[in-house]
């Protein structure tokens, strides 16, 4: 074994290579050595030079300190992924390095702060997802709602909904019109997270992807990894993610009473009361025995004359009609640990040992957010305190409890 920096860790190499899409034989081109030599340092086999290591992280744009802090210790080996069979492995790739630094920033953040506990109850569901019939399905979502006391109205954030129940969720920009979103577990926290790829999403769409997710956590809480990779049964849970979402977010009752007339002009004008997709309320309505097989192909065949198939082309698709979701949880847990000069921007920064850009993201801060820093960290904070955010919407003060050191 090749010396070098002793601290070094070959996994984070692979990390950060990953998430940037690179290639071995790519990197290596970047700092001028061979695909071998990435190859070594990513098993383990060599430790960088010095001089080598800071090639490495000038390339890929990380921290040195990054490449030297022990890796998060749990595989995430179950991940329900959206349309699985057409994305590419580097695409899936990419996103997984940022599942994992999002357990770390969450735990980051965890040992200063008291989060709402994870609350999925216990719907008395079949353990085995392929027992679950349409109408153990529509059930669950209404017990849902009922649990976490939504009744059968319109969701006003469904973001905020899991956010409450103690699922974190992030809005990344992944460049992949195949990768919607993720939802996965992670034992060790005993947390679920639910990730929505913002990029080219109207704010429909987004409350349906994350509904879908949710979905996930409540019906597959038992599917094991080798059944997620299987493409029948991939298929299937996909199948009743979507069915659990569109009950979700517009229950059966409320949707029978609403649909008058399943057209397309009275699906546009339940869009925004609803929060629902007219594409998606198509099928609802086809679900749910309103309309047959015929007459759902022609209202998708008006759907595309209209021009209102594909990204962002239905009617309410533009943001400053119905603006999208945005996730507080995270953001929230940051404000509080820098307004309280718990951290200061920068040591909040070098103790996630992470790009300023890769943090902002997660945790859904502005871009620039963590280049400005305000002061020094004070050296002693009131004991007992409880650290509180403004909640923006209504005006109401959120405090996030310190947690017990003891």
């Amino acid at each position: 074994m090749t010396i070098g920096v002793q601290a070094f860790r070959g996994r984070r190499l692979r990390e950060a290579r990953l998430a940037r899409g690179l290639y071995k034989n790519a990197l290596a081109d970047l700092v001028g050595l061979t695909g071998t030599a990435i190859t070594r340092y990513e098993d383990g086999l060599d430790n960088p030079q010095g001089d080598r290591l800071d090639k490495l992280a000038a390339a890929l744009n990380f921290p040195i300190q990054f490449f030297l802090q022990p890796e998060w210790p749990e595989a995430i080996d179950l991940i329900f992924w959206r349309s699985r069979a057409v994305e590419t492995k580097y695409a899936r790739e990419m996103t997984e390095q940022r599942m994992t630094w999002l357990c770390e920033l969450f735990s980051c953040l965890e040992r200063e702060l008291d989060f709402p506990k994870l609350d999925i109850p216990d719907l008395a569901l079949p353990r085995d997802f392929r027992q679950l019939t349409s109408n153990l399905i529509e059930g669950a979502a209404e017990k849902l709602r009922s649990y976490w006391k939504l009744g059968l109205h319109p969701i006003p954030d469904v973001t905020l909904a899991l956010e409450n129940a103690g699922i974190p969720v992030v809005n990344l920009e992944i460049m992949s019109d195949k990768q919607d979103g993720f939802c996965f577990r992670s034992p060790i926290l005993d947390r679920m997270f639910v990730g929505i790829n913002k990029d080219g999403l109207s704010a429909a769409r987004a409350r349906y992807d994350a509904a879908h997710e949710l979905g996930h956590a409540v019906l597959h809480r038992y599917a094991t990894p080798q059944q997620s990779r299987d493409p029948m049964l991939h298929k299937m849970m996909e199948q009743q993610a979507f069915r659990f979402a569109g009950a979700f977010i517009f229950p059966r009752d409320s949707f029978r009473s609403e649909v008058r007339v399943p057209t397309l002009d009275y699906f546009s004008s339940l869009k925004k009361k609803w929060g629902m997709s007219i594409n998606a309320m198509v099928y609802r309505a086809y679900d749910l025995e309103l309309i047959d097989e015929f007459e759902k192909s022609a209202l998708y065949r008006n759907l595309g004359r209209r021009g209102w198939r594909g990204p962002l082309q239905e009617p309410f698709d533009n943001p400053k009609d119905m603006p999208l979701e945005r996730p507080r949880m995270l953001k929230r847990a940051v404000d509080v640990l820098l307004s309280s000069n718990i951290f200061a921007r920068s040591s909040f920064q070098a103790a996630m040992c992470l790009p300023a850009r890769e943090i902002e993201s997660l945790a859904g801060l502005e871009d620039g957010f963590l280049s400005v820093d305000t002061g020094a960290v004070p050296l002693v904070t009131p004991k007992r305190t409880p650290l509180q955010a403004v909640e923006m919407e209504s005006g109401k003060i959120i405090e996030f409890p310190r947690r017990n050191k003891n």
